[in-house]
């Protein structure tokens, strides 16, 4: 899995990229084919805001947060990345199979 970080008025700090990383980490238990990861990290006055671009074989996923902290940003993206990703494995696993329906006989 790649990780792209871009920082927008803020500097990118490692302790910054390593939070993300384990963050991120956790979701690739459940999604196996995550192929590329972009993390856009921005500070705005008193806002910090975390938008998180994930991409899959078979879709992407995209969240962002924004609080007075990063990293509870980052961890409110990632909680709604998780949400999203557990939702579509939902999808995906109670859905019909093509050749199911193709082996049912018409009279």
């Amino acid at each position: 899995m790649k990780v792209h970080y871009t920082g927008r008025h803020v500097e990118l700090t490692e302790p910054l990229k390593q939070f993300t990383k384990e963050r991120l980490d956790k979701m690739a238990t459940y999604l196996d084919d995550i192929i590329d990861v972009h993390v856009i990290l921005a500070v705005e006055k008193h806002r910090h805001e975390a938008e998180i671009t994930l991409k899959t074989r078979a879709s992407a996923f995209v969240a962002s947060a924004t609080t007075d902290d990063m990293y509870t940003s980052i961890t409110q993206a990632v909680e709604k990345l998780d949400v999203q990703a557990h939702k579509h494995q939902g999808k995906r696993n109670s859905r019909p199979h093509e050749s199911a329906k193709a082996g049912a006989v018409e009279d």
